[in-house]
Order: structure tokens, then C-alpha cells, then sequence
């Protein structure tokens, strides 16, 4: 286990540096941060959003499985039953934090300045409601383009802690500590990067702020370690 974390543990100071610049440098979302690259973030998190986020994963485990040495069946069924633990066990975590924390995300707290509606107000109304307010503000916006407005119809919710951060690290510590990364450092270092553009995204979108993130982070990272132990006593990895 003293191995898996030090193999971790650069690449988690990696992850956290970027909401920690954030809070150091005091920045906080407003619609000037959008830019020519803002379209692009939001296609790439929208591979970690729902439905997509189950076509990313599916897609995922399947490399997983074809860059898993000695493929038997018992071990195809059991990195299967690994992976899906970890990605579900951190939703759960994910929801039940957001249900009570109860946290506004920075759009919210923006939308509560410029139109004078409350956050506490605008999440007391339920999810189509909430939908409807964005869709009456920004239908035809020249400050929110119509691809964010949409998202953030589709992202009404509580942002503490991220959820498309928690998968996207989840399955990047995954694939390093799974995946020989000597071998595979080509796909290994891919899925790390679509990881931190993930991150990026939700902080240049207007979702979540760096506690959020960072939170994220470390759910992921201490996932990541018990998967590591079970991926050794199941055998699914080389001791």
C-alpha cells in the first residue's frame, strides 16, 4: 500500500493544484472567464455527464479488460465488479454529500447578483422550475451562449462536491495504479489529461468551486487506494 500511495501522490499534487492556484490567486467564476476554448471545455465535461458519463465508463472498462494480462473469465468478472464499486460508491458519496451540504454553485451565486433572485429562493423551487428560470434569463443572451445556458439547465442541482471530478480522477488513479503505466503510458497519460480537463471545465463553467473540487479529489484518491488493495488480494493486479 506504501508503494500505490507513492505512485499516486505526484499525480494528486497535480489534481490539487489547480483549485488551489484558484484560491490563492482569490478568482471567482464570472461570464468574462468565458473564451474561444469555453465550447470546447463543455464537450469534453460532457463525457462525464449523464448519459454520457455511462458511455465514457463503459467504454473505459472495456479498455481496462483488453489491457488486463492473463484475461480469464473470473478476472474479467472481477476487475468488472472493482471498477463498477468504485464508480458507483463514489456517486453515492457525491449525492448524499450534496443532499446535506446543500451548497449553491457559482453560477447560482452570480445569476443572485445580477437578478436579484436569492440562491436560498431559486433552490427552493423544484428542478423544472429552476430549469425554467435559466431558460426565461439567457434565452437569446449575449452574455451566457445558449450551449451553456443548456447546461446549466441540465446542472440545477447542489455543487458540493463535484461529481464529474469525482469520476474523471476515479478512473485516472484507476488507470495508474491498474494499468502498467510503462506499457500503456500512452493511454494511461491520455486519460489523465481528459481528467484535469474535466476539472478545469467545472471551474471555467460556472459549476463548482475549488473546495468542491479538492473534496473530489481526495474521495477519489481514498477509492482509488481501497480498490488497489482488493485489486491485489483478488489478484487482479501483480503483487
Amino acid at each position: 500500500m506504501r508503494l500505490v500511495i507513492k505512485k499516486t501522490i505526484a499525480l494528486l499534487a497535480i489534481y490539487l493544484a489547480v483549485p488551489f492556484t484558484i484560491i490563492a490567486i482569490n478568482w471567482h467564476w464570472q461570464p468574462a472567464s468565458l473564451n474561444n476554448t469555453s465550447k470546447c471545455l463543455f464537450l469534453i465535461t460532457e463525457t462525464a455527464s449523464f448519459p454520457w458519463g455511462i458511455i465514457t465508463s463503459t467504454i473505459l472498462f472495456i479498455v481496462f479488460c483488453l489491457l488486463l494480462p492473463q484475461k480469464t473469465k473470473k478476472r474479467i468478472i472481477l476487475l468488472w465488479l472493482l471498477l463498477v464499486s468504485a464508480i458507483l460508491s463514489g456517486q453515492i458519496i457525491k449525492s448524499f454529500l450534496k443532499s446535506q451540504t446543500a451548497e449553491s454553485r457559482p453560477y447560482v451565486l452570480w445569476m443572485a447578483q445580477e437578478y436579484n433572485i436569492s440562491d436560498q429562493q431559486f433552490y427552493s423551487k423544484s428542478r423544472s422550475e429552476r430549469k425554467e428560470i435559466i431558460h426565461q434569463l439567457f434565452n437569446n443572451s449575449s452574455t451566457i451562449p445558449s450551449w451553456l445556458s443548456s447546461h446549466w439547465q441540465n446542472e440545477t442541482g447542489y455543487a458540493f462536491p463535484s461529481g464529474h471530478t469525482l469520476l474523471a480522477v476515479t478512473w485516472a488513479l484507476l488507470a495508474l495504479i491498474l494499468l502498467k503505466f510503462r506499457q500503456h503510458y500512452v493511454i494511461v497519460s491520455s486519460i489523465i489529461i481528459w481528467s484535469i480537463l474535466i476539472e478545469l471545465s467545472r471551474l471555467l463553467l460556472g459549476m463548482h468551486s475549488p473546495i468542491d473540487l479538492i473534496t473530489s479529489i481526495l474521495i477519489a484518491w481514498i477509492i482509488s487506494l481501497i480498490c488497489y488493495f482488493y485489486a491485489r488480494k483478488w489478484h487482479i493486479v501483480d503483487k
